[in-house]
């Protein structure tokens, strides 16, 4: 299983525990001076002994597990970019290297060296290297430039400016050692950075040189730049589709290949030759798409169906057409594509597989390149989805990055509300020694916590670098997941029994303490044994602060510093121990608000 940190709930588990056999030993007389001074809706609840919460309608640890094993079970293959397996499979080792073996249309460049035969009346050779300006120096002729020229075509002008000053005499020029360029290659690709290669090599290789092209890159607006101007525009489909190639396009030392950046990719799914992820530009098709797959398969239905899957706003749309009749219609990102099968029973094995991923897309909020809703596959993970939105924004903060799921926020509730209920029964077993100081206290931190919103917060790595050198690390997205990066803020939260509770300017040598000194210090209520911290990226830990000295805790920019307030011993029962669990989850609930709110 993917390596995925559940803090909130090992947190409470643990606890859980705890309160069962701390209820087991608090007396059971409840003084009614006790219930009369709590608030109606909190004296209700303990004189229920907690059981007007009623059910949860949540699921339980159980199915959450069984669900989880069952994405991690699911064997479905994910669909491919089309396109992408070209590079993945096209060895380095057929680049060529220095190979003079080069075809007629080979175009000459500076650093080529060439060798020319005089044959005839006068007989000589030379070997020659193209220099800086272009031109090659022979006897007779004197100074020829050929650089830009194609093989052929040097050899025609050889001849012509030979002939006119040697009667019965001939040239050939042949290639004896081909030049290295360099080229930089840039924006969308694995690899971007300056590759020495050889003069021989086209833009396939350089971009195979470069690791091939990345999740968010363009397969169809790929730009040769020479000296600031474009020179050469490249539609790889024209070459994996097509079979074009691409000898018109010749490289030199100094041009810049840049792909572009693109979403505009649809799945076509079905009873097509060829499954896969495709790019479209504006104005295309279905039927565009269908024929970069190479058609519809045997096993089609008889009536040519296609299913056209549609966001629109919050609305899901199904359109359903036939495909000559329908192929007009202009796609749009985040379509999806469906070829129907012959047999209906394919048909609706394949859509409720896909139903959820389609009705739930993960959404993306915050400093990324392209924030929106995106659908994602069976076993789809966290860094696939990076590299799909672009990466992130320069000023993002990625330690500070929240995902949330639906499930995780599920159980968060029941443990809650399991939290909720076994604290009002201590309450209420503790109710006739209770002192009137301490009332407030816990009718407040009861109240707060019975507001809080479970987030479902997953505390995972967002780092591309380390997500891909470690694929344990790698979580699997869910379908309804969301992500929110916030914005890079020199600022730590300070919150609970200090005096002047907020927000703070981050300073990198400053301690846990020193923000608490800056809110006004501790006041009377505060326990400065149990500080919590809770860090940008969802992790928790407990300080003790007692007295004010030098403490090992790392605080980061967006950190949360929560102080509790102290809940004495009462006749032997420490109600910090009944209470620490609900206090946890208070300070993990306000760090996770703050990383959404954080934009």
């Amino acid at each position: 299983m993917k390596n995925v940190n559940f803090q909130f709930f090992s947190i409470s588990l643990m606890t859980l525990l705890g309160l069962s056999i701390a209820n087991d030993v608090f007396p059971q007389q409840i003084d009614d001076n006790f219930l009369n001074s709590l608030p109606v809706e909190l004296r209700e609840q303990i004189e229920s002994g907690g059981d007007t919460l009623g059910e949860t309608d949540t699921k339980n640890y159980e199915s959450f597990s069984s669900a989880v094993e069952k994405d991690l079970s699911d064997n479905d293959s994910e669909l491919s970019v089309f396109g992408e397996s070209f590079f993945s499979s096209y060895s380095s080792t057929f680049m060529p290297i220095n190979d003079p073996a080069a075809s007629s249309n080979y175009i000459l460049d500076v650093d080529d060296l060439v060798s020319i035969q005089y044959l005839g009346d006068s007989q000589d050779s030379f070997e020659i290297r193209i220099d800086r300006a272009g031109n090659v120096v022979l006897p007779e002729i004197g100074i020829l430039k050929i650089a830009g020229l194609s093989v052929s075509q040097a050899n025609t002008q050889l001849n012509q400016s030979l002939n006119r000053v040697l009667i019965n005499t001939s040239a050939v020029l042949t290639l004896k050692e081909i030049r290295d360029i360099n080229v930089l290659v840039t924006g969308f690709v694995e690899n971007p950075g300056i590759y020495v290669l050889s003069g021989y090599s086209n833009i396939l290789y350089v971009l195979n040189s470069a690791g091939g092209i990345s999740a968010s890159g363009s397969y169809r607006n790929i730009i040769v730049k020479r000296k600031g101007k474009i020179v050469h525009e490249l539609d790889l489909y024209d070459i994996f589709v097509g079979g074009d190639t691409l000898s018109n396009i010749s490289l030199r030392s100094g041009d810049s290949v840049v792909v572009e950046a693109s979403n505009n990719f649809i799945p076509l799914m079905g009873a097509v030759n060829r499954q896969a992820i495709y790019e479209f530009k504006d104005g295309e098709s279905v039927d565009d798409i269908i024929s970069f797959a190479g058609g519809i398969s045997l096993d089609v239905n008889q009536d040519n169906k296609f299913l056209l899957i549609r966001q629109d706003g919050d609305v899901i749309k199904f359109i359903e057409e036939n495909i000559n009749i329908g192929s007009n219609i202009n796609l749009f990102r985040n379509d999806r594509i469906f070829i129907k099968f012959n047999d209906y029973k394919k048909d609706s094995m394949f859509l409720s597989e896909k139903e959820d991923f389609i009705n739930n897309p993960v959404v993306v909020t915050g400093a990324v390149k392209f924030p929106g809703e995106y659908y994602i596959d069976q076993n789809q993970t966290l860094s696939e989805l990076i590299l799909e939105f672009g990466g992130f924004r320069d000023d993002a903060y990625i330690f500070g990055a929240a995902l949330f799921n639906e499930d995780a926020a599920n159980l968060e509730k029941e443990f809650n509300s399991r939290l909720y209920n076994d604290a009002i029964k201590s309450v209420a077993n503790v109710g006739s020694v209770a002192r009137t100081d301490n009332l407030g206290s816990l009718s407040s931190l009861l109240s707060e916590f019975n507001e809080i919103e479970p987030k479902g917060r997953i505390v995972t790595e967002f780092s591309i670098d380390k997500l891909q050198a470690d694929e344990e690390l790698d979580y699997i997205l869910s379908p309804g997941d969301k992500i929110h990066v916030p914005y890079y803020k020199k600022i730590v939260y300070v919150f609970g029994e200090v005096l002047n509770p907020g927000t703070q300017v981050f300073v990198s040598d400053m301690k846990v303490e020193d923000f608490i000194k800056k809110s006004g210090g501790f006041n009377d209520y505060a326990d400065k044994s149990s500080v919590i911290i809770v860090h940008p990226n969802g992790e928790s830990e407990k300080v003790a602060l007692k007295l004010f000295t030098n403490n090992k805790s790392n605080l980061y920019a967006g950190s949360v510093i929560y102080v509790p307030r102290d809940l004495k011993q009462i006749d032997g029962i420490e109600l910090g121990s009944v209470m620490a669990p609900i206090i946890s989850s208070l300070a993990i609930s306000l760090a996770s608000l703050n990383s959404i709110s954080n934009n």
